[in-house]
């Protein structure tokens, strides 16, 4: 596992600047549009202005975000992505335990692909329902229980 020097910040919409916007779309597009085969249609789905954006950045570079729907009830997490060239490091890890530092004790809720779903259980994720297919790709629901931080 290499060696970085992380830093993870979650900002409102509001609050990110045009550069770090455009970095969370680049990334997002190499992670999901080139890397996975989803099309450009659902990942730019006009719901961005609706979250709070996590930006883990390794010796300065954005290598991981993920976005909170802060304002619903239960919270919502979703498009949880890290670099194809830092996959495997740990650093999904850190993405996510920003995540939760910011969920605190409320509750949330994410879609999480199937293949993920022992990943997300190892960090407090519980998974409950039916197994469906997103995006053509398999997916689980996760809930972040309430009461239980990180």
């Amino acid at each position: 596992m290499q060696k970085y020097a992380l830093n993870a910040q979650i900002k409102t919409f509001e609050e990110l600047s045009k550069m770090e916007l455009y970095e969370v779309m680049v990334l997002r597009n190499e992670v999901f549009v080139v890397g996975q085969k989803i099309t450009a249609e659902p990942e730019v789905d006009g719901l961005d202005v609706e979250c709070a954006h996590v930006l883990l950045r390794a010796d300065g570079r954005l290598v991981g975000t993920a976005r909170v729907f802060h304002k619903a009830s239960p919270m919502v997490v979703g498009r949880v992505a890290v670099h194809p060239e830092c996959q495997r490091q740990g650093l999904g890890t850190q993405v996510m335990e920003a995540v939760q530092r910011y969920l605190g004790e409320r509750p949330a809720e994410l879609h999480a692909q199937a293949h993920l779903e022992r990943w997300y259980t190892t960090l407090g994720w519980e998974r409950f329902g039916e197994p469906f297919v997103e995006a053509e790709i398999p997916h689980v629901m996760m809930r972040w229980p309430s009461g239980r931080s990180r």
